[in-house]
């Protein structure tokens, strides 16, 4: 979070001498102007340096603009998310470096025993991707399904004996699978597998892997985008609320 503050505001309120009341709101809206500034570079900065980012992620920043009561502006990646991973989360690591959170489905795989501690998951060639590059949300369902491993208060959403013993079992149209956990020979490597049924074997494919904790680079400096931006931008955007605030004035 920075938040951008007004420099040389002496000059500032020189140039408003003649209407006084204007100076807060002129200074108001030149703080706020600037940061929309700053938030759209930042959805531009998310582009260069991220592949494919969603637009979840390009929504990650929020503003805060100034008022005549309070002349300072505020932009910020977003605390807080209903239903979702806070971007203020998910996006700590690219800014600062260092490990990465685990997500709610790799918490739930291990609470269920389905994925060791220590370890994080990755898409594996059977995983169902979306455009983003990300594994769809209801093939995370299902998986979470199979392994019973929503919480008590969704116990609904598990599946069934009966229902996994459908899907092994297949139909003319779908053809049968199952999931199973761990490490199918010492060549192949530990995750989420899953077996397909034909009518004279099987196969197997890696829908998530699972890698060793690592350590991200910080590859997104939120802070200094934000100060250059800032910079540049503010002097333009004073300029711009001078002239509309003596255009407006009553």
């Amino acid at each position: 979070m920075i938040q951008v503050q007004v420099k040389g505001l002496d000059a500032f309120k020189g140039r408003l001498a003649s209407i006084p009341r204007q100076i807060a709101f002129a200074t108001a809206k030149a703080l706020t102007d600037t940061a929309k500034a700053v938030q759209e570079k930042q959805k531009r900065e998310m582009r260069d340096v991220f592949n494919r980012p969603t637009p979840y992620t390009l929504d990650a920043t929020y503003i805060k603009p100034a008022t005549k009561e309070k002349l300072v502006a505020e932009v910020g990646l977003k605390n807080f998310a209903s239903k979702a991973t806070p971007a203020i989360k998910f996006l700590a690591p690219n800014v600062k470096g260092g490990g990465r959170r685990l997500k709610r489905f790799e918490k739930a795989l291990q609470a269920v025993g389905a994925m060791p501690a220590g370890f994080r998951a990755v898409p594996g060639n059977a995983a169902q991707l979306d455009q983003y590059g990300n594994i769809k949300p209801s093939q995370i369902v299902q998986i979470l399904s199979w392994f019973k491993a929503f919480p008590e208060m969704g116990y609904r959403a598990n599946m069934s004996d009966k229902r996994r013993a459908s899907l092994q079992k297949g139909s003319k149209k779908r053809q049968g699978f199952a999931y199973f956990a761990g490490r199918p020979g010492n060549r192949l490597p530990d995750g989420i597998w899953q077996r397909y049924t034909f009518a004279k074997g099987s196969a197997i494919k890696p829908v998530l892997i699972f890698v060793r904790h690592a350590n991200y680079q910080a590859i997104y400096d939120f802070d200094y985008v934000s100060k250059k931006v800032a910079e540049r931008e503010m002097p333009a955007l004073i300029d711009a609320a001078v002239e509309y605030a003596l255009r407006t004035a009553r």
